[in-house]
């Protein structure tokens, strides 16, 4: 038998999603008014994970066909609904406007019961009220929002081969720590063999060279190995004031790792992961990359390598292919008279060989 509900004040969406904008609003409605006013939020399907978030802050119900639904307020949107409006009784129907209908070409639907329109916004709600005569009571209602207290959430960022010296499996330690603390975190790994973490918010990378721009924005680079010779990525995160999270390797102090100064230490095994001080920070330091003096060793002068590249010296072809500069197809075996910078260029690609 189809059940009757006695309600105050419903919002009706016929679908929702994990995630948007309509979903924003109910829960901004309820979040904003649930305290002074009894507020249901009404749908037909909807994602699960945002069904429980909605009903942190108003009532939420699952609409059944042929169930009588009678309300004092009564607001839907897109969501026309003639088997939900053959058995709506309200005082106050109010029809809200959350897209640019004119832009994308939307056609919104009329039902003489509605007593109130409203468009998110000036723009909506003029072009709605320029296209349609029906709706030319319409009014802009903005969408309610209420600020709030933000959590901290901390960026780190690695850039490092996952060779097994790497400490790899410290990085997932690393990561577990910070979700049983219930720290937010972003964690991007650019490396060489990006693959899956198994933690959603340690994300794997490919390689790439502007690396610095990167490290220059997180909280901390992070780099776990069992040793390093001397880590250019602690370099560059520590001579752009980015502080380190690093293991004791031996080199770490020389490279200017301090201790809550430039970063942290943490133990090889990550039985003490000092999280409370690492999401405090450290205050802002300069440290200087050490001085390096090849120029000591180095030899002046230059060398007459150019000048030999436009020597003429012959080529064996290794395999088929066609050379651009000569247009025509080559056959291995074949062998051509070329400059040297050419014969080099196809050694490397491994089309053909320099003959002694």
């Amino acid at each position: 038998m189809p059940l009757t509900y006695q309600l105050k004040n419903v919002i009706y969406f016929p679908h929702f999603n994990s995630i948007g904008g309509v979903e924003t609003f109910c829960y901004e409605m309820g979040l904003k008014y649930g305290k002074d006013f009894d507020i249901t939020i009404l749908y037909r399907f909807g994602d699960a994970d945002m069904m429980k978030h909605l009903s942190e802050v108003a009532r939420v119900i699952r609409y059944r066909p042929g169930s009588k639904i009678v309300c004092d307020v009564f607001i839907f949107g897109y969501g026309w609904d003639k088997d939900l409006f053959d058995h709506l009784e309200a005082k106050e129907i109010i029809q809200t406007f959350h897209a640019d209908y004119i832009c994308r070409h939307l056609n919104p639907c009329y039902d003489k019961r509605v007593t109130k329109r409203f468009g998110v916004a000036e723009n909506t709600t003029i072009g709605i009220r320029d296209h349609y005569d029906w709706a030319s009571d319409i009014v802009t209602m903005y969408n309610p929002y209420t600020p709030k207290q933000t959590q901290k959430v901390l960026y780190l960022i690695s850039a490092t081969r996952l060779t097994p010296e790497k400490g790899y499996e410290r990085m997932l330690k690393f990561a577990t720590a910070l979700e049983n603390a219930g720290v937010k975190y972003i964690w991007t790994i650019y490396t060489d063999s990006p693959r899956d973490t198994g933690h959603t918010n340690m994300i794997c990378l490919p390689q790439r060279l502007d690396i610095l721009d990167f490290i220059a924005k997180a909280d901390y680079l992070v780099q776990l190995s069992d040793t390093e010779g001397y880590s250019y990525s602690i370099v560059e995160a520590l001579s752009v004031g980015t502080p380190v999270i690093t293991t004791p390797i031996a080199v770490a102090e020389e490279q200017g790792i301090e201790n809550g100064k430039t970063g942290f230490i943490v133990p090889f095994d990550m039985s003490e992961i000092p999280i409370n001080q690492i999401l405090a920070g450290v205050e802002k330091f300069k440290c200087e990359p050490r001085e390096s003096h090849y120029e000591t060793v180095l030899s002046p002068g230059t060398c007459d390598y150019d000048e030999s590249l436009n020597e003429k010296i012959q080529a064996r072809v290794l395999t088929l292919y066609y050379d651009v500069e000569l247009q025509k197809q080559l056959k291995p075996g074949e062998i051509y008279t070329m400059t040297r910078k050419r014969v080099e260029h196809l050694e490397n690609l491994g089309f053909a060989e320099y003959i002694e």
